[in-house]
């Protein structure tokens, strides 16, 4: 597969995360207002363009903007000199730096995106300009990171943009053959990220001051990032200890940054979490419950809350279930008195609790046997011990579905006399392989595996928005829904959860 390639799956995963965010489009003007930059797209592919916004005092989080749209004017609200990043599934991302008062002409063609702003105060020029240094730097750092596509050289903000969807890969045979090389270049690179300007009194106008400020947080980050790279390629783990002793999170500097969020989730996992992950299914598991447990013996005061933060944001996208969501956001109102946080955090993500927790399961099934039945019926009013029930949907074409086949047994047989009923939902079309599949996860003599009848029209399947597989998903003993995206049964995840919701 080549670079384009794997850029372009990427970008599909950008904006395939992002469809919300052509809500967060302010409303079409060709007037700059104060504080706006206007942005003019002229778009002839079926490609959207999504912008990703870093304000220079923005905390924590990007802004993405995305239009669909062939011709759109809108405004983009700026309190600073901003780095912009234009994505589409046509060309590589571009950056561009903007500032208040700009217009930003976007025209996008096949393999082809032109960019133009008026950058009134040359800060696109300012902030790519390197010093004799800083290119010094960057020649060396060429000679131990080596691209793929040797056409391409990592110089400065606009390559380094890059790096997720290059590859990339060490140059072992230079550091075996000059070791103090490698010394030199981390030296300069650590010294690139600990550097703290003096004040700028000279500069009597604040926009200016803004651009500066901006130009010295993408160099510390530059640094940050080619350390990272050198540890992971030439597996150096004492530049991991030297960036954490390095004064990149002292707090007064990092809660300035507008790239805290990504110094801190390094921190949570490579320092905090010492870099272990869970890989026993399909995704990684990053304990971030444990991190945000541990954090007090790292960090204090505000840091501590803005990395408590992200660690209860990560919950959520670990699939953390809503009892223990809502158990550590309790501890965080109680640690930190932040109810307006706390406030925004359910709004964003528990909003659906308490409606799911009424919505009662409702699918057409039939049974090994051949009979028919609903999974509401099946749930209803259990003359056992039942307290949960974990659903299964899966199909006989789902590679993934069938390698965790074998660990939902064991948990099965863990759970069965703890009041935890499994549930196994195929979403095939083809009966037969739907049977022969069975027989292969000894499901064909098992009580509760059943064949969903028409999934697509089902509007139970709709509601719960259940457009991949596996999938998982949580009842109580009244049928209803308390975990509408559950751990898999691989790792330790799932076992969590149902002993949290048992209070075992």
């Amino acid at each position: 597969m080549n670079n384009k390639s794997l850029l372009f799956l990427f970008l599909i995963l950008i904006v395939a995360c992002n469809t919300e965010a052509e809500n967060t489009l302010l409303e079409p003007s060709a007037e700059k207002q104060p504080n706006e930059a206007v942005v003019i797209i002229n778009n002839s592919t079926d490609s959207p363009i999504s912008i990703e916004l870093l304000d220079s005092v923005t905390h924590l989080k990007d802004e993405w903007y995305t239009t669909y749209r062939k011709i759109d004017t809108f405004s983009l609200k700026l309190k600073h000199t901003a780095k912009a990043t234009i994505y589409s599934l046509e060309s590589y991302p571009e950056e561009r730096f903007i500032s208040p008062g700009d217009t930003l002409n976007i025209d996008l063609k096949t393999s082809q995106i032109q960019i133009q702003s008026t950058d009134r105060l040359n800060a696109q020029e300012f902030i790519e300009e390197r010093s004799e240094e800083l290119l010094e730097t960057d020649s060396l750092y060429n000679q131990f990171i080596l691209l793929h596509d040797s056409s391409m050289l990592m110089r400065g903000r606009n390559d380094l943009s890059l790096f997720q969807g290059i590859p990339v890969h060490g140059n072992k045979a230079l550091l075996k053959e000059k070791p103090a090389l490698l010394d030199e270049l981390v030296n300069r690179l650590m010294y690139q990220l600990e550097f703290v300007p003096t004040p700028l009194t000279e500069i009597s106008n604040p926009e200016l001051e803004d651009v500066h400020r901006l130009k010295y947080e993408i160099e510390r980050e530059e640094a940050f990032i080619r350390l990272r790279l050198l540890t992971s390629q030439l597996d150096r783990p004492d530049i991991h200890d030297m960036i954490f002793d390095s004064n990149l999170y002292q707090a007064e500097l990092a809660l300035e940054s507008p790239f805290l969020y990504g110094y801190l989730v390094f921190f949570i996992k490579e320092y905090v979490l010492q870099g272990v992950e869970d890989r026993s299914s399909n995704k990684a598991y990053v304990d971030y419950k444990l991190a945000y447990d541990r954090l007090p013996k790292f960090v204090e005061g505000e840091l501590l809350e803005a990395t408590r933060e992200i660690c209860l944001e990560k919950m959520v996208s670990y699939n953390e279930s809503s009892l223990s969501l809502k158990s550590y956001l309790s501890k965080f109102l109680s640690d930190h008195q932040d109810s307006a946080f706390v406030a925004s955090f359910e709004e964003r993500y528990l909003l659906a609790y308490d409606a799911e927790i009424n919505s009662t399961a409702d699918l057409l099934l039939t049974s090994n046997s051949g009979s028919m039945l609903t999974l509401s019926d099946l749930v209803k009013a259990p003359l056992d011990s039942t307290q949960l029930y974990y659903v299964d949907f899966w199909a006989s074409w789902c590679a993934p579905c069938r390698q965790a086949m074998p660990f939902s047994e064991e948990k099965r047989v863990l759970f069965e006399d703890k009041g935890v009923k499994f549930i196994y939902l195929s979403m095939d079309r083809d009966k037969q392989k739907w049977e022969t599949a069975s027989l292969s996860h000894h499901l064909e003599t098992y009580e509760h595996s059943y064949l969903l009848i028409n999934p697509e029209a089902q509007q139970f399947i709709k509601d719960l928005k259940i457009d991949f597989i596996p999938r998982y998903i949580i009842l109580n003993s009244e049928g209803k829904v308390i975990e509408d995206n559950a751990p898999g049964p691989e790792g330790e995840q799932l076992s969590e959860v149902l002993f949290d919701y048992l209070g075992s």
